[in-house]
């Protein structure tokens, strides 16, 4: 039903627009609208979704096109579903209409996942009337009582840079309904409310990147081991190699698939590329001793020793650095 309304007042809004001939059009009716975020909780890389509780309020005067305008009735959230609502408030103050009622809802959002887990994201909740165009409705973003709630708990995140705006959105479609023009197009006003989430601390970088860290530092530590010790020497290189295969599985299961690479996935393959070195460096250099060039085999062990571990750590360096700025 919702869509076959829109369809409708979206050719409304055409035949109007042909009969004026041009003629400038009436000002829709300006409905005042308000945010307090209450909660914010569930946040799911893996599901592309996060929950948020929060007031939602409205003022309008009840005449013309909003003479029977019921917004907590018509209120759609563009990006997301309402899951509950409860303490509804409907009165009158004067001669302005107010409505008010807490919200449960689950937003979908496409994280951007490229500097996880040094990570933080901008995310909104967009709000638009089903029923009612822009010609007949504006939104006005209620600046002055809306805000991010004093106790807003999450694990490991913040949310901060609170702000709230009103944008006009164009649909250039008919919804499917065969009697309007397929160039149909109809404009609603959006309020839109969005706040940053920022990483608290790097406990769950530490968590999730310790492992690849002090496995591949084992893997260097095979050059202190005689090249001809098969046992101790290829062993901490095929132990390291297990160890961050598995870390990288840990890693990939707390994000969803995608083509992107995060700065984890980064990490953990430019751990095995050195980890694989050092096994072939300890085959060279096995190579060398059994061949009674003892010597040459200690020396390039001595700068393995320096050099990669030097390169390895520098990288991850530079990439947390570049990630965090």
């Amino acid at each position: 039903m919702q869509i076959l309304k829109r369809a409708l007042l979206g050719a409304l809004c055409l035949v109007s627009t042909f009969f004026s001939g041009g003629a400038a059009q009436a000002q829709p009716a300006e409905v005042i609208v308000g945010t307090y975020v209450n909660k914010i909780q569930d946040v799911s890389f893996r599901e592309n979704r996060y929950t948020v509780d929060f007031y939602i309020w409205f003022r309008w005067k009840a005449q013309g096109a909003l003479a029977d305008y019921k917004p907590l009735e018509s209120f759609e959230i563009i990006n997301g579903r309402v899951d509950n609502k409860t303490s509804v408030v409907e009165k009158k103050i004067g001669d302005v209409s107010y409505a008010s009622a807490r919200i449960t809802a689950t937003i979908a959002e496409t994280w951007n996942l490229t500097d996880f887990p040094f990570d933080w994201h901008r995310t909104q909740v967009r709000i638009e009337d089903s029923g009612l165009t822009a010609l007949d409705l504006a939104f006005v973003a209620d600046k002055t009582n809306s805000r991010l709630g004093d106790e807003i708990e999450m694990a490991g995140w913040m949310a901060t840079n609170f702000e709230s705006e009103v944008q006009r959105r164009l649909y250039r479609t008919n919804y499917g309904d065969t009697s309007l023009p397929t160039d149909a197009q109809s404009e609603y006003s959006r309020y839109v409310i969005s706040w940053d989430l920022d990483r608290v601390g790097w406990g769950a970088a530490v968590k999730l990147l310790s492992t690849v860290i002090l496995a591949t530092g084992v893997a260097f530590v095979s050059f202190m081991v005689k090249p001809s010790d098969l046992d101790a020497r290829f062993g901490m290189g095929v132990g390291a190699l297990f160890a961050v295969a598995a870390s990288a599985f840990i890693v990939s299961s707390s994000v969803p698939d995608s083509a992107s690479l995060t700065v984890a996935d980064r990490m953990h393959m430019v751990a095995l590329g050195c980890i694989f070195l050092t096994l072939l460096l300890s085959a060279y250099c096995l190579r060398l001793e059994v061949r009674g060039r003892e010597e040459l085999a200690f020396r390039v062990d001595h700068w393995c020793l320096t050099i990669l571990p030097l390169l390895f750590y520098g990288w991850v360096a530079w990439a947390i650095f570049k990630a965090t700025r």
